[in-house]
């Protein structure tokens, strides 16, 4: 007859691999949170010109009547991978640029374009729940109905997400204040502004 002998996995070293996953994830927590506060955003001198055109927009607080945060419009609600994949993204990228770029004269152009990517309709649709009033619950303009039946339909007449079609609610570079229906948030923010545009 073969004997078998099992050895019992030691129970101090399954505590001390529990104790180290439980703190990597509290520290992956604490460390997520904390970048994704606006004083972390506001750090880099370059988003100062961001906090002043956000502070005057249209967009300076959201529905609660609190300061809108960066994180409500530009990082996915919730903790899952799209999150992740942004937060590890947009922080790489950021940093790169912040450490190793021209920070003082970025390609706002450029930035937009992407930037308009990473806008989720669910941030949006966080603080404008009813899509056929506007944001003084009045009745939008017979075209504005039109185009949110058809997002909301998604029947193959829009594939346009909101940041398509909202662009400059929060942030008005230099080049596309000459817009008629920038108009006003291009009066509360000054003349001069950043080098390159």
């Amino acid at each position: 007859m073969v004997e078998t002998t099992s050895k019992k996995f030691p129970v101090k070293i399954l505590i001390i691999i529990v104790a180290g996953l439980a703190v990597i994830i509290a520290a992956s927590s604490i460390s997520l949170s904390m970048t994704s506060r606006t004083e972390f955003c506001m750090s880099c001198h370059e988003m100062e010109r961001y906090k002043e055109e956000l502070e005057k927009s249209s967009h300076a607080v959201d529905k609660d009547k609190n300061p809108i945060q960066c994180r409500q419009c530009h990082v996915p609600l919730g903790i899952g991978p799209k999150y992740l994949t942004v937060k590890g993204y947009v922080g790489i990228k950021d940093l790169i640029v912040s450490n190793f770029g021209d920070p003082a004269n970025l390609d706002r152009r450029q930035m937009q374009k992407v930037a308009r990517k990473f806008m989720s309709d669910e941030n949006c649709r966080a603080c404008h729940e009813d899509l056929m009033k506007d944001v003084k619950d009045k009745e939008l303009s017979k075209i504005g109905q039109l185009c949110h039946e058809a997002y909301l339909l998604k029947n193959g007449n829009t594939t346009r997400r909101c940041a398509g079609c909202h662009f400059n609610m929060a942030h008005l570079p230099k080049f596309d204040r000459r817009y008629f229906f920038n108009e006003e948030f291009a009066k509360r923010l000054p003349l001069v502004e950043e080098k390159t545009q």
